[in-house]
């Protein structure tokens, strides 16, 4: 009798799915590093045809590679290419009908999927290099004191780009909601669902004649463009948040010794582990500069478009609520991205706090050239170098916001965007 439970639960076990584990502790501990903590968002990339880099999830950078021939690659290419027919599509259709706001938006939306497309896929073939010399600067850090410290990076990224994610699909369900009540309520019976595809696909459909693969075609990839659209904004504040955690290292190595004596050994040591970040921010910029540029214009023209169109009469309490939130949304995630990219700058400054601390018995040569290094040099991150992502940078593109605003209103007839034509 327990010779035949025991071949039962042996052949059970055999049946039992080689893909699934039980998880050990080392599936929960983490190492604290930058490519540890932003692997798992550039699988959600992925899968939407972005970053096409190999060894996202390895233990270390070396695993990381980027081929131009590879699945990943390819997949990015031809999301690419069907951007720029998309855009190409749309250009059509915009310089053949009359030119306004409402025309010209879905042509920017198109170019800024295209030139976002083509940014990460430049930025894939130096990421390899990039996160190899960025776990070098980590290893000379100073090391974390506790298990909660090396987990802070991931968690903290891991949140802003879930809550980030959540409310971009959020906003794009409240555009579809609106979407279809117009198409119910101004399309002949038993046409809503073509009325529906053919607002969605519009320049598509300016072509060529209607088909139900064409319009689900249409529908996919305009959910590829928009998540492109926002995963800019969610990339650019991880990259603030993984720069910035290392000047926090090194602040907390300096808050641990604030008002004591210290050799000038330990000051030069920390010099260059800050010259080090500031070495590593400059490659940082060179390569995501461009898309830090595309990311505050995107958000800046998209704002003032949503404002303008707030002052519109709604058709519904759907295209009411789509309205208000989507221009929250911008608001908040254009906020967002400025104070995340300005905590650079930010944390950069910190140490100086501690340096006026320094007592005069211990205010060596070293001390006052750190010093001097962090008062004159200006460290952020730049939009091609026209611009430095610095706090003050948050009031300047409200103003702009504001100017744009009121001369778009100049122009602006009040109109029923929504209305029945």
């Amino acid at each position: 009798m327990l010779n035949e439970k025991f071949k039962k639960s042996k052949e059970a076990y055999k049946l039992k799915p080689r893909g699934i584990r039980r998880g050990t502790r080392a599936d929960f501990l983490h190492n604290g590093s930058f490519h540890e903590a932003v692997g798992p968002v550039l699988v959600i990339a992925q899968y939407f045809a972005l970053m096409p880099v190999r060894g996202i999830l390895a233990s270390t950078p070396k695993g990381l590679s980027f081929s131009w021939i590879s699945f990943r690659t390819c997949y990015c290419l031809v999301y690419t290419l069907l951007t720029c027919a998309s855009t190409g599509l749309t250009l059509n259709m915009t310089l053949r009908g009359a030119l306004d706001v409402n025309s010209i938006s879905p042509l920017v939306f198109n170019i800024n999927a295209v030139l976002a497309s083509v940014g990460f896929l430049c930025l894939a073939g130096k990421w390899p290099q990039l996160m190899r010399k960025w776990q070098r600067v980590e290893r000379q850090m100073p090391p974390s004191q506790s298990w909660r410290e090396r987990e802070a990076l991931s968690v903290r990224v891991h949140k802003v780009t879930f809550v980030l994610i959540a409310l971009s699909l959020t906003e794009h369900l409240l555009s579809t909601i609106s979407a279809i009540h117009y198409a119910v309520h101004c399309s002949a019976p038993g046409e809503a669902v073509v009325s529906y595809f053919t607002s969605v696909s519009s320049h598509i459909f300016f072509v060529f004649d209607y088909a139900t693969w064409l319009a689900w075609f249409g529908k996919i990839l305009n959910v590829f463009m928009t998540f492109g659209w926002s995963y800019m904004d969610v990339f650019l504040m991880i990259i603030g948040i993984g720069l910035s955690s290392l000047f926090g290292r090194v602040q907390s190595s300096l808050e641990r010794v604030r008002g004591q004596i210290m050799p000038e050994a330990f000051w030069t040591r920390t010099r260059l582990q800050y010259r080090l970040i500031c070495d590593l921010i400059y490659q940082v910029d060179s390569v995501v500069s461009g898309i830090t540029m595309l990311s505050f214009a995107n958000n800046l023209f998209f704002v003032c478009i949503q404002l303008l169109r707030s002052i519109n009469k709604m058709a519904s309490a759907s295209h009411f609520i789509y309205f208000c939130y989507s221009l929250g949304f911008l608001l908040g995630r254009t906020l967002a991205v400025s104070l995340y990219l300005s905590e650079v700058n930010e944390r950069a400054r910190e140490p100086l706090g501690i340096i006026k601390e320094v007592p005069k018995e211990g205010y060596y040569e070293e001390v006052d050239r750190f010093g001097h290094e962090i008062a004159v040099d200006t460290v952020a991150l730049t939009g091609l170098q026209y611009f430095n992502v610095t706090r003050g940078l948050v009031l300047t593109v409200a103003g702009t916001i504001i100017t744009y605003e009121l001369v778009l209103i100049q122009f602006q007839k009040e109109d029923n965007l929504w209305k029945c034509s």
